[in-house]
């Protein structure tokens, strides 16, 4: 005897959605969790609350008000670092050259690249051996290293070195076979700093390189506690 069961139907024209028990699907839809009843709830997305959003503007506004400023000074101090670093390993240059081969060694201010005729080192320099110490490539002397700039807004410029000639005070420096500077005056006193502002004069936001009378090489220091570095001599610098 062949047993029918029963089936119950839906009213004609009925939209209401009968839940279907797993009993009655297939072994496959079973082990995926099918359920014609959970399919057919759509659930509406959540957007966000006016406070979730205030709240989330109002951090950002302090990322940006705390964050800027100190990218700012970040950029600004990577780039007086490289640029003293740069004078720094010029300075360093000369002096080895000056020993290795034997002759001066001449570091001028240059914008042209060629010839010593600025005081504004930011304007670019050059290193340049100087057969004749007359501060100028001429003859035999051969181009070590050409520097062509800072950039905008740094001013880069020294104090202290004696005047050489009818050069510009504070636009050469030579370095003699001994790795000393040249003292000209013959008061045995030839050092002097090279200081790096930016252009609105600041000077604790200065870099400074300071030139012993033995051609040493320092990085400047605060030794009183004002967040202003020194000179050679032990002064506070002074931006132009």
């Amino acid at each position: 005897m062949i047993q029918i069961k029963q089936v119950h139907s839906l009213p004609k024209n009925s939209t209401a959605c009968p839940e279907i028990s797993l009993a009655y699907l297939k072994p496959s839809a079973r082990k995926i969790g099918f359920s014609y009843k959970t399919d057919m709830n759509i659930k509406n997305n959540r957007g966000f609350t006016l406070i979730e959003l205030m709240v989330t503007v109002a951090v950002l506004i302090v990322l940006l008000v705390v964050g800027v400023p100190e990218y700012r000074r970040m950029t600004e101090n990577n780039r007086q670092v490289a640029a003293i670093n740069t004078m720094i390993g010029d300075l360093n240059l000369a002096r080895t050259e000056a020993v290795k081969q034997g002759r001066t060694v001449t570091l001028c201010g240059s914008t042209d690249g060629a010839t010593c005729n600025t005081a504004n080192w930011e304007s670019g320099w050059i290193v340049f051996t100087d057969l004749d110490k007359e501060g100028d490539v001429d003859g035999p002397d051969v181009l070590i290293s050409r520097n062509t700039g800072l950039p905008a807004g740094l001013n880069l410029r020294t104090v202290g070195f004696d005047d050489i000639g009818a050069f510009t005070t504070g636009s050469i420096v030579q370095y003699q076979p001994t790795g000393q500077p040249r003292d000209f005056d013959g008061d045995n006193d030839s050092d002097g700093t090279f200081q790096l502002c930016e252009k609105n004069g600041d000077e604790k936001l200065a870099r400074v390189a300071n030139v012993t009378n033995l051609g040493r090489v320092a990085i400047g220091k605060d030794t009183d506690g004002d967040d202003v570095l020194e000179d050679v001599e032990g002064a506070d610098i002074t931006c132009p």
